[in-house]
């Protein structure tokens, strides 16, 4: 059966995602892009909301200028509304493609209204080829599953609608309907890894097995499945061990769950604070560090994006931390950040806190240097600073990270744990220093 306006309709009408209220095609002028922003036009007045069409100039080739004003005569011919937007690619160790993806969609989410549909026109073949590259790479079941067709996405969902489509549908419609459309030649570039495997291996494996991309995207549904259903595992198994709160894991209960599910349980952990997940090589070396570490020990591991750290038997994990920031005066007027990771300082009236003059003459806000001492409000005697840190049970990747508030010699407050003695507020309403947005601490 071949593809059709009303096929297409039929798809759009059995997506489980909230109903649009508009759709916004992704449209570059090539050949898929263009059969559906035609269909989709030509099925307009059966579906409940308005179609427009957006098109992105990554300024990579001699002719960008000449596709876009061809994107905006399509539109034009279609009769819906239009827009494009020029980015800037800057490559990355991932290559020239990945890094023009992620600077086309942080556009295309820029140009999304809430609760509009941004559909894309990725098709049965794009479905074989991201599967194939997620096999060669050693991806997981959620990699494998390869392209979801509808997701979040900015403030609407991302769907793609032919995904049940072969190329070769889209192809026999575009000659139908007589549709002009773009060959960019950076496609048929084999240094690139899919188009490697669309001209010199997917070819090969079409002449052998012709059903092999449809074939393959029934794989990737059953790899979705999967990995659905260990992600429901690992919610239960997180709510289990750490029914209060999951900003760290009782590493004892994690080990207890044997390998592969502590595995599936820190990728999901992870996912769920944002953070990137490490390769199965980190993962696994993790996993044994924790399950060889002494009491006195701290393992901890690092990635591109994220820190992982075993202290007092628990795990904490985070986007690694900014060195310390210099020195700063600050009187408490405005909130004084810390960087980008360690959170701000605000200084708020209530009761108790720091004395309300010696903040308004302001102080020096500075990081441990090491044999700081303080008398804490309410102790008998001064401490050193490190020893209060331990005893509290401070991590000590944050010990160095801690704001230290100077009024002249005098070490007035220690973040938001402790006011000096001789600095606090004993009658009527201090200045509470409150640290927003802190790592965790403990």
């Amino acid at each position: 059966m071949r593809f059709s306006a009303e096929r297409l309709l039929a798809v759009l009408q059995r997506i489980d995602a909230p109903q649009a209220d508009g759709y916004v095609v992704a449209f570059s002028g090539g050949v898929d892009s263009s059969v559906l922003l035609h269909a989709l036009v030509a099925i307009a007045d059966e579906l409940p909301a308005p179609v427009r069409a957006v098109h992105i100039n990554h300024q990579l080739q001699p002719q960008a200028e000449d596709w876009e004003r061809h994107c905006r005569r399509f539109a034009a011919a279609a009769g819906i509304d239009y827009q494009s937007a020029a980015v800037t690619v800057s490559p990355v160790a991932a290559g020239l493609e990945a890094a023009a993806r992620s600077a086309r969609y942080r556009a295309l989410k820029t140009l999304l209204h809430e609760g509009e549909w941004l559909l894309t026109a990725h098709h049965a073949d794009d479905q074989l080829e991201t599967v194939l590259l997620q096999l060669l790479r050693g991806g997981g079941p959620a990699g494998i599953a390869g392209m979801p067709d509808a997701g979040p996405f900015g403030t609407g969902w991302h769907v793609r609608p032919l995904l049940g489509f072969a190329r070769t549908e889209l192809d026999a419609y575009a000659a139908l309907a007589g549709l002009a459309y773009l060959d960019d030649p950076s496609n048929t570039d084999r240094r690139h890894d899919r188009n490697f495997l669309r001209h010199e291996v997917v070819t090969r494996l079409k002449e052998r097995w012709p059903a092999a991309a449809m074939t393959v995207s029934r794989a990737a549904r059953h790899a979705a499945q999967a990995s659905e259903l260990l992600a429901d595992l690992a919610a239960l198994d997180l709510g289990r061990i750490a029914p209060v709160s999951a900003e760290t894991l009782p590493v004892a209960s994690l080990l207890a769950l044997g390998r592969a599910r502590a595995a599936n349980l820190l990728r999901y952990w992870l996912a769920q604070r944002g953070l990137p997940l490490p390769d199965t090589r980190r993962l696994d070396e993790l996993l044994a560090q924790l399950q060889t570490a002494a009491d006195d020990k701290a393992p901890c591991a690092a990635w591109a994006g994220a820190e992982v750290h075993c202290w007092r038997g628990r795990l904490y994990a985070f986007v690694p931390l900014d060195a310390p920031a210099p020195t700063a005066h600050w009187n408490g007027a405005d909130p004084l950040r810390l960087g980008s990771g360690p959170g701000e300082l605000h200084a708020v009236h209530g009761p108790g806190g720091i004395k309300a003059d010696i903040l308004a003459r302001g102080v020096q806000v500075r990081f441990r240097a090491g044999g700081e001492r303080i008398r804490p409000a309410g102790h008998p005697h001064h401490r050193e600073l490190k020893n209060l840190l331990q005893e509290a049970g401070v991590v000590p990747w944050m010990r160095a990270r801690i704001p230290l508030l100077w009024s002249g010699e005098v070490l007035a407050a220690v973040g938001d744990l402790w006011i000096a003695e001789e600095c606090a507020a004993k009658d009527g309403e201090g200045m509470r220093i409150e640290w927003r947005n802190r790592p965790n601490l403990f």
